[in-house]
């Protein structure tokens, strides 16, 4: 086989002047640009979809934290986990949440719904408890309730309380007052007492009482702010229309705590635990009114990015190959693919793999912080967008690499001697190219390491060739 001379130009063919290589840029970018609007076109024709795919990983994070953090709930207050609720938690999914509950209003559906229900049950809301008074001045409200002191309306309030009693609860409530504290006992006298009292029908109807039921006088019961209408009016208004039972009981309590106010603590709805199930609110939250657009709109040019990725590529390599010698120009044809390949492979990672772990790590400070995380699906979409497309860049170092080692910028032996700073560059650049947490930053460093091997094999595998020829020249 002929071989041509030394000086001879060997590829005069593939010469570009200046000029030519932004002529065979500009076509290029138009090409790529073109292949982007027509990508984003199908974007986003299914731009909603896109975005339920691309919160699914998210919804699932904050799924599974706010499990997690009420199985911890529940060992800290029961010592255990109850097994019946693993399926709750597993196949619905819900969780329990403690709620307090006004057992009056509860008692009044069950009856509504069921009115033999609690036939047999004897529950009296609306009365008075031990905690309803003030261990250490309850002697002092003793001595105010056998002595009264004050003004005489209040005097013939205080009356009016006290007619109910027999002589054998007179007697212990003068020995309260002789006390300088209550014990438990003498809480649990007085709450019998009391609640003897507001049952009474008298009350609300006494005299001594019109003055606290006059609609001028809502006095420390002003619950709106002043200038407030007295809620008493309206309460008495609707026992007189309904004569409701739990409604006297509420009135009658409030008058005498009213008249006792010194040395009793300020009536309040009696409430009670009670665990309820939920379903999971995991749904990421919008907080302005054009947020929802352009969460559609850039999921529109996401997946509009990601369906011309290949056609970019292509125009990106042909590029290259405009300005590669003739017998390079077909090595387009075979990296092509493989640049694909590792592009979707590293998003691949990111998306299905990389996601739950990070958002697993962040979602842990939340919990040892006791900060619920309530995630704004805008500030998501940036990071779920983010992400694939750094990793999808990253993938591509076997090709960067054997693209220097073809133009001699790079030796296999310089790759092998300088791998420890390779590796240290690696990571540096993870760093950059994932958010601020160690999890994406490892998951990208330990992949781009083997991809960094991988590509010293391409440049060993695929070695260029030197002579385009495949043969040295005689020599002169």
């Amino acid at each position: 086989m002929p071989v041509r001379p030394p000086n001879e130009d060997l590829f005069k063919d593939s010469r570009m002047s200046f000029g030519q290589h932004l002529e065979e840029l500009r076509r290029a970018l138009v090409r790529a640009l073109l292949g982007v609007a027509i990508g984003c076109v199908f974007g986003f024709m299914f731009a909603n979809q896109v975005v339920d795919l691309l919160k699914k990983p998210l919804v699932e994070a904050v799924s599974s934290y706010q499990k997690e953090k009420s199985k911890k709930q529940i060992r800290d207050r029961l010592g255990y986990l109850p097994p019946e609720y693993q399926p709750w938690f597993e196949r619905e999914p819900m969780i329990p949440e403690t709620l307090m509950v006004d057992p009056g209003d509860m008692i009044r559906v069950l009856r509504h719904v069921s009115p033999n229900f609690l036939a047999g049950v004897n529950l009296i809301p609306y009365t008075f408890q031990p905690d309803s008074f003030d261990r250490g001045r309850l002697p002092e409200l003793c001595r105010q309730l056998l002595d009264p002191q004050g003004q005489s309306d209040e005097i013939k309030k205080v009356e009016v309380i006290r007619d109910g009693f027999t002589a054998a609860q007179r007697a212990e409530v003068k020995r309260i007052a002789g006390q300088a504290t209550a014990n438990d006992s003498d809480l649990d006298f007085m709450a019998e007492i009391f609640n003897r009292v507001i049952e009474r029908d008298d009350l609300v109807g006494s005299p001594a009482f019109q003055d606290s039921l006059s609609s001028g006088a809502a006095g420390d019961w002003d619950l709106f702010g002043s200038g407030s209408a007295n809620p008493l009016v309206e309460m008495k208004t609707g026992l007189e229309n309904e004569g409701d039972s739990d409604l006297r009981r509420r009135i009658n309590r409030v008058l005498v705590t009213q008249v006792f106010s010194s040395w009793m603590p300020p009536v309040k709805l009696d409430m009670v635990p009670m665990q309820v199930w939920r379903k999971i609110d995991a749904e990421p939250q919008s907080l302005a009114a054009t947020e929802t657009f352009m969460i559609w709109v850039k999921a529109g040019i996401f997946s509009g990015l990601l369906l011309a990725s290949p056609w970019v590529l292509l125009q990106m390599w042909l590029f290259i190959a405009a300005g590669l010698y003739p017998h390079e120009k077909s090595s387009v044809y075979v990296f092509l693919p493989i640049s694909l390949a590792l592009f979707f492979s590293g998003a691949g990672l990111a998306f299905f793999f990389v996601f739950e772990p990070v958002l697993g790590f962040l979602f842990s400070f939340n919990a040892s912080m006791g900060i619920s995380p309530q995630i704004r699906i805008n500030e998501w979409l940036g990071f779920v967008m983010f992400l694939p497309i750094g990793f999808g860049v990253a993938f591509q170092l076997p090709l960067v690499m054997l693209f220097l080692n073809r133009i001699n910028l790079f030796t296999i032996e310089t790759y092998l001697n300088k791998w420890r700073i390779a590796v240290m560059v690696i990571f540096a650049l993870s760093m950059l190219l994932t958010p601020a947490d160690p999890i994406s930053m490892i998951m990208l460093g330990i992949p781009l390491t083997f991809l960094y091997f991988l590509g010293i094999g391409l440049c060993y595998w695929l070695p260029g060739r030197r002579n385009p020829f495949g043969e040295e020249p005689a020599a002169a």
